[in-house]
């Protein structure tokens, strides 16, 4: 059975066959949500969405939800777009959560980091300079290849989509 999910606030809707998670969705139909996020594995906040309508037809919450979000933002239906698998049919509202407001990890204070740095010699400083600039070339790579596959598949599903109005019609004539 399908199920019907809308992204919030992009508006995007469409209909996903059951198991599908609503990481792979929003790839599927262009929504705006996930960039950026390390292959579903549950390991970083980039991802994160607020499920408004009927938070029964998905999966329970995995252990890396537990850690980042904790049970305050479950119980209020947030949740890791990667670690949610759409199980029954039903309708879904979705509403990706701004990156201002999503959980960050503990880190070292800034002053703290700015101190080691400054404290490397130049061929490490070097060093970490380019794999900070790897990383971010990598991530923006991902990014500007995800919207053409989103397009295509858009696309493929208006194709399929016609296809079977049009066999509709010619079995009822």
């Amino acid at each position: 059975m399908s199920v019907s999910i809308t992204f919030e606030p992009s508006g995007i809707s469409g209909l996903v066959a059951e198991g599908t998670y609503l990481i792979d969705a929003a790839r599927r139909m262009g929504a705006p949500l996930g960039s950026g996020c390390t292959a579903g594995k549950g390991e970083c906040p980039t991802c994160l969405v607020s499920v408004n309508t009927q938070t029964a037809v998905l999966s329970a919450p995995s252990a890396a939800e537990t850690k980042w979000l904790g049970e305050a933002q479950l119980a209020q239906s947030v949740r890791l777009a990667c670690q949610v698998k759409i199980e029954t049919a039903g309708d879904l509202v979705v509403t990706t959560v701004a990156r201002e407001s999503q959980p960050k990890p503990p880190q070292n204070e800034p002053s703290d980091l700015r101190r080691k740095f400054g404290d490397l010699p130049l061929e490490q400083k070097i060093a970490t300079l380019v794999q900070l600039e790897a990383v971010t070339m990598s991530e923006a790579f991902d990014a500007v290849m995800e919207k053409p596959r989103a397009l295509g598949t858009r696309a493929l599903d208006a194709v399929v989509s016609r296809t079977r109005s049009a066999r509709e019609r010619l079995r009822q004539k």
